[in-house]
């Protein structure tokens, strides 16, 4: 019978903003690491802005050997936990007191299926996997922030592959059509995409206007997808949206003015809405994997509605095991 080992890695340290902070991962094949951030609102009668949460979260790295194998911000991360995991990370106690003690939950993956002997990170000698995190020069709105870290290995298992999730950032120069190369040699399994503008009231202005794959020249997978399509397909992977980032009841009167809440922006109804995904596993049994080995080039094409910048997150399946 297999055993998997679910231990502390960090056990409410301390979080100091603008630090960098790093752990040794255990040796042991690795599925996955799951991370708290518990802190205290500093902000009185009014729900705390979610958007200060992540940004707690600068840059978190897994580093193998100095190489990163996976690379994101806060945000990102919980974009992936929700379109490539379908977990929907929730901040918990969030009622706008001032002091209030609350945390919040990411999941880091080393692949596809949490617990998945199969797919996860290979063992490993210590020292050589690691953990590292940047935390912002600055929070706002919170503070006493500390950190829990667990990890669960798989000590049994042999590993045929892991997922591999890297950030390239860039700024477009001009509205128009931007092409990003994609890393090329492995399979992948999806591709996360951050823009900056989203419609936003009377304005209809995205980033990421829409988005087409080429391979060696040639249009595949995604020929051509607009931006509010390719929103909504992310709702096949997570259901519901992630969830209300800002629920509102709204009264209108006078006589009920004071219980208006008006200091957050209203339009993020969902966690996620300024990411979009190129989900190439959507039955999660491999058939529609990327497989870009033997290409030239692998192409994302975006047509970039303004020069705001924009995130683009390959996940790769390294490894050449047999199955998917």
């Amino acid at each position: 019978m297999a055993e998997f080992i679910h231990s502390v890695l960090a056990q409410n340290d301390a979080v100091t903003a603008g630090t960098v902070v790093s752990y040794d991962l255990p040796v042991n094949p690795l599925s996955f690491i799951i991370f708290t951030l518990r802190f205290q609102q500093d902000k009185a009668d009014v729900q705390l802005d979610w958007d200060n949460v992540d940004a707690m979260i600068c840059k978190i790295e897994v580093l193998y050997k100095g190489s990163a194998i996976y690379s994101s911000n806060g945000s990102d991360l919980e974009a992936l936990n929700a379109m490539l995991l379908g977990y929907v990370p929730w901040i918990n106690n969030r009622l706008g007191d001032d002091n209030e003690y609350t945390f919040f939950t990411f999941i880091l993956p080393f692949g596809r299926t949490l617990y998945d002997p199969r797919e996860c990170f290979p063992r490993s000698t210590r020292g050589e996997l690691v953990l590292q995190i940047t935390y912002q020069a600055a929070f706002v709105d919170l503070d006493n922030v500390s950190l829990q870290a667990e990890t669960v290995e798989l000590p049994e298992a042999s590993p045929e592959r892991f997922l591999r999730i890297t950030t390239l950032s860039r700024t477009p120069t001009a509205a128009g059509e931007l092409d990003i190369e994609l890393p090329i040699g492995n399979r992948i399994a999806a591709v996360l995409f951050w823009g900056t503008t989203v419609p936003l009231a009377d304005a209809n202005t995205q980033t990421l206007t829409y988005g087409q794959l080429l391979i060696d020249n040639q249009r595949r997978w995604f020929s051509h997808t607009n931006f509010e399509c390719w929103r909504q397909l992310a709702g096949v992977r997570y259901r519901p949206p992630t969830e209300h980032g800002y629920h509102i009841h709204q009264l209108d009167g006078a006589a009920y003015a004071q219980y208006m809440d008006t200091s957050v922006v209203k339009y993020r109804n969902d966690r996620s809405l300024q990411h979009l995904m190129w989900d190439f596993d959507p039955l999660r049994d491999g058939l529609y994997l990327l497989d870009t080995a033997g290409a030239s080039d692998v192409i994302a094409r975006v047509y970039a509605g303004d020069t705001n910048p924009l995130r683009v997150l390959p996940c790769e399946l390294i490894g050449g095991g047999a199955g998917v």
